[in-house]
């Protein structure tokens, strides 16, 4: 799917903040299973660089 959007509605980042577990940085979606959200899949799903510097942060 290609597809492109500017924003997300406000339920649906809701519901994605509520299933995310920060410790495994993944989205738990129930009875379905787990995406993982890290470097790699942001870089292949977003297209974001996955280079450069760390950013470290404090949680």
């Amino acid at each position: 799917m290609d597809i492109k959007a500017t924003s997300m509605p406000g339920d649906l980042s809701q519901w994605i903040m509520k299933h995310y577990d920060q410790e495994m940085s993944q989205i738990d979606i129930p009875d379905k299973g787990k995406i993982p959200v890290d470097a790699e899949s942001v870089h292949r799903i977003w297209g974001l660089p996955n280079k450069g510097k760390k950013v470290c942060f404090k949680v």
